[in-house]
């Protein structure tokens, strides 16, 4: 029969077992999250770090697990087992933090099978040295210490056990600690706390190592090692960093790629219009009256275009969102981003930039508005030559209708002058005078219409395109009943928009599908929900557009090479997909010649008004 386990007390087991179950929490929940992929969005990059950061605490489980048991046994020989097995966790842990900190960094093309072969050939080489142990490289020799009825092995390390453990571990600590130092002060204040958590988990162990060794009181009592003890303090800042300061979410990866490499400024602003974060883009935007981190959004061009529900004492602050005692609250992250708004603002000199393009969207989070992210945009030049455009096609306009209103004058003239004596070839020519001078009226009123789009701002509201789509059909009814037209509606939506703007846009589709689609086509007009915007398609079974046209098709004044010159002024497109980026959306065309022509195009959905109850 097997002899019994013996086991003895000893206080110092306890923020030992403490650490050891902290770790394997936290293995589990890096594990978990990695498994909800139908809640967050996981990358590879996500992947890299989550299983670094979930084996890297497992190795610290494995390490304090062992040392544990070591402490409580009071059998010599399992005591002397597990000293050697704990190391299996002691030596991983080093690789698997700096593994996890070059996820954590965004250097993940560092974290390849490779770079793990070579991180792991020391521990490797120590754990069969250790397990070896010839002329005794690693163990030179044990002796048993009874400190106050406490049975404690303690062993005599030999010159592979310095050079193979603590020295090797002490390079990886200082890799580490140098990459998180580097990471954590040069994005900012937002990342510090991270910093110094992960900071305190790498530097506490090695220190205590390195005191132990130096014989430095407390640390040289014989009845316990320090050194396991204080990875308590480790696995506490890394849970802490991890529940608290959202490791796992928040990345200094994030902020550099998205964050500070973009030309754009982003403004994050919580729920009492407080700044919490701003890139080094707003102050270069908007110069000295850029907000300051922890500030107040003041009144200005830019709070009025972010909404006056976001300053405070402005009226109706944002509705619902949670009391944040910190404005760097890490529940910002993973929070839900929708109901966009867009508005462009003119600046007084101070920044680089004289025009912007503000876009607003409310962070949410379980239904709960948090507040605000705001990306800014530089669309000087773009707002230079629209207003250039805008003043071009006014003069040519005033220049042109003139003349224009006299051709119609002098034809009118000619037609009553002839009257019915005039003859077949000159009713030609006049039909085509009077075509073409139409075609110029049309040019004219279309060009204006296309230059002023975007240049003048005027409200979105509630806009029913079911209600839109029904009045265009009856203006085209004539055309329609003329081409043998069928033209179906399904449901359509209500959406965020310009209402004019919204109509032309449908009558211009509409009319371009009558005009192109060929003989007796069918035209059908759906909807579907994408998000925060819908997607409208109109659809014929007509002609197609040619591949090598396809491309030019929403260039202004293009019209398809084998088109009748004289009908249209090839701006319809154009005019389209300008409405359209002027509401936030995208519009495509897809076509297959004898197969007919797909227009697809995204409107904003109507933002929902606060709800008190949310």
């Amino acid at each position: 029969m097997a002899p019994m386990l013996t086991w003895q007390h000893t206080i110092y087991a306890y923020p030992i077992l403490l650490a050891t179950a902290i770790s394997l929490a936290l293995a589990i929940y890096a594990l978990r999250y990695r498994r909800e992929a139908d809640h967050r969005s996981v990358t590879s990059d996500d992947e890299s770090l989550l299983l670094a950061f979930a084996a890297m605490n497992v190795a610290i489980a494995v390490w304090t697990g062992f040392s544990a048991l070591k402490l409580l046994s009071a059998d010599l020989a399992v005591q002397f087992h597990a000293y050697r097995l704990l190391y299996f966790g002691s030596s991983s842990v080093g690789p698997l933090l700096l593994l996890f900190v070059l996820a954590y960094t965004g250097r993940t093309r560092w974290v390849r099978p490779r770079v793990v072969a070579a991180l792991f050939v020391v521990p490797v080489t120590f754990w069969v040295l250790l397990f070896w142990n010839p002329s005794g490289v690693v163990i030179a020799g044990t002796h048993v210490v009874d400190v106050d009825g406490l049975v404690v092995l303690r062993t005599t390390t030999g010159p592979a056990h310095v050079a193979l453990s603590f020295t090797y571990a002490a390079l990886i600590a200082l890799v580490t600690l140098t990459l998180v130092a580097i990471e954590g002060v040069g994005r900012g204040r937002r990342y510090l706390p991270q910093t110094a958590l992960l900071g305190v988990a790498i530097v506490t162990p090695i220190a205590t190592s390195a005191l132990t060794s130096a014989e430095v009181p407390p640390f040289t009592t014989d009845a316990v090692n320090f050194v396991p003890v204080s990875t308590v303090v480790s696995s506490l800042a890394l849970g802490v960093a991890t529940v608290r300061y959202r490791v796992l979410d928040l990345r200094p990866i994030a902020y550099r790629t998205v964050i500070e490499d973009t030309p754009d400024g982003i403004l994050v602003i919580d729920a009492d219009g407080r700044v919490v974060h701003a890139n080094a883009a707003v102050s270069s935007l908007l110069g000295d009256s850029a907000p300051a981190v922890g500030s107040q959004l003041e009144r200005g061009p830019l709070a009025t275009a972010i909404g006056e529900a976001t300053v405070p004492n402005g009226g109706n602050e944002v509705a619902n969102a949670p009391d944040t005692d910190d404005p760097t609250d890490e529940r910002m992250v993973g929070v839900e981003v929708e109901e966009t708004t867009r508005k462009t603002i003119e600046l007084p000199a101070e920044g680089n930039a004289e025009f912007l393009e503000v876009r607003s969207r409310p962070l949410r989070r379980r239904g709960r508005r948090l507040g605000r992210v705001i990306v800014l945009r530089d669309v000087t030049v773009q707002k230079r030559r629209e207003q250039d455009l805008k003043a071009f096609t006014g003069v040519i306009s005033h220049d042109l209708r003139a003349p224009l209103r006299t051709t119609d004058r002098y034809l009118e003239s000619l037609e009553r002058e002839l009257g019915d004596d005039i003859g077949e070839e000159a009713e030609l020519f006049l039909s085509i005078a009077q075509a073409n001078s139409q075609r110029g009226h049309e040019m004219v009123t279309d060009l204006l219409a296309y230059s002023r789009i975007g240049i003048d701002e005027e409200p979105m509201e509630a806009v029913d395109c079911g209600r839109l789509a029904g009045e265009v059909i009856d203006a085209l009814r004539y055309r329609i009943g003329e081409r043998e037209a069928t033209v179906t509606v399904e449901s359509l939506p209500t959406v965020h928009g310009v209402e004019h703007l919204l109509r032309r846009l449908l009558q211009n589709l509409m009319a371009n599908a009558l005009e192109h689609a060929g003989p007796a086509p069918t035209i059908t007009l759906t909807a579907t929900r994408e998000g925060s915007m819908w997607r409208l398609i109109v659809q014929d079974d007509g002609v197609g557009i040619d591949s090598g046209e396809l491309q030019y098709a929403v260039d202004p004044f293009t019209q398809g090479a084998d088109a009748d010159r004289t009908v249209g002024t090839g701006m319809g497109l154009a005019i389209c997909e300008r409405i359209v980026d002027r509401h936030g959306g995208e519009l495509t065309i897809d076509s297959t010649p004898g197969s007919g022509t797909t227009v697809a195009f995204t409107l904003p959905t109507v933002p929902e008004p606060p709800n008190e109850d949310r």
